[in-house]
């Protein structure tokens, strides 16, 4: 049987109060042995920096530590759900307690939840590990992009094109991990239809400094343009091929411009259910502005 998502699930874990009215409410607080607690084996965040966490490490030790870490209990032992830096942190100082609120949660999508929950709340997530959240959520856990939506408060398409980020090399991800890169950045990336032409803007934008507008723009520019076209097989014009790269960005998706003879067609990919409704939707409100 498939599990509520947060969004609903929040009032059977919390009450009528959110993650941090009830954190901070002082139910079920207790003073724990540090390093008697687990690490989130499903935390979100991949990189802890170090800067910050030293920022973190001198604040402690000079007043003490102010928000308590969160955990659950699990198989007879406590599971830190939320709070890894501040919990790292005690442990370096060799301090032995540290407060936390114990959270009645049972399952791993629950924990999961949770956790991106309690970091999005504190903007300590790039863009790409939410968007690995949301694949965890919809990968391992089953939800779909709908219930993804309503368990963070944004909207479907949202979820999409944050999940889509995913989709570019692997040398992208990072700069976007090390904000080098904006989410803007990123997705303005995804026009491109190869890595290699994703890879070579990206150190363009780095090298130059670009702003996403300048990065949009340079989409479209005719030496960009120039270069496709010596590339493709496909022998098409260089319109063509810009048109393709801007419906490519307007869609989100791969789209394909085929002339013929009289006219032609333009095709547009879609790789799940959810998406064929994120074109649909995005088409509707196309249609509502015009």
């Amino acid at each position: 049987m498939k599990s509520k998502p947060l969004g609903k699930g929040l009032q059977a874990l919390f009450g009528d109060s959110n993650l941090t009215e009830y954190m901070e409410s002082g139910s079920r607080f207790l003073e724990l042995p540090a390093k008697n607690i687990s690490f989130n084996p499903l935390q979100p965040r991949e990189k802890i920096e170090k800067e910050k966490f030293e920022e973190l490490k001198k604040s402690i030790k000079n007043t003490g530590l102010i928000q308590p870490v969160a955990v659950r209990k699990a198989n007879g032992k406590y599971e830190l759900v939320a709070g890894e830096r501040r919990l790292r942190a005690v442990i370096d100082l060799n301090i032995s307690t540290i407060p936390a609120y114990v959270l009645e949660i049972k399952s791993d999508r629950e924990l999961l939840e949770v956790s991106l929950l309690e970091n999005l709340k504190r903007e300590n997530l790039n863009p790409i590990e939410i968007a690995t959240g949301y694949k965890r959520l919809n990968e391992e856990f089953g939800m779909t992009q709908k219930e993804i939506a309503e368990s963070f408060s944004v909207d479907r398409t949202s979820v999409t094109n944050m999940m889509r980020l995913l989709k570019l090399p692997e040398e992208v991800q990072n700069s976007v991990k090390k904000s080098d890169l904006s989410m803007g950045h990123a997705r303005a990336l995804l026009a491109l239809p190869t890595a290699g032409e994703q890879k070579t803007l990206m150190r363009r934008i780095i090298k130059d400094g670009l702003n996403v507008r300048q990065t949009e723009a340079l989409l479209t520019a005719p030496v960009i343009k120039k270069s496709a076209s010596k590339k493709s097989p496909s022998g098409k014009s260089p319109a063509i091929l810009q048109l393709e790269e801007r419906l490519r960005y307007i869609f989100g998706s791969q789209v394909r411009v085929k002339p013929q003879k009289d006219g032609g067609k333009i095709e547009i990919e879609y790789y799940s259910s959810e998406d064929l409704n994120r074109l649909i939707e995005l088409i509707a409100i196309i249609e509502k502005n015009n």
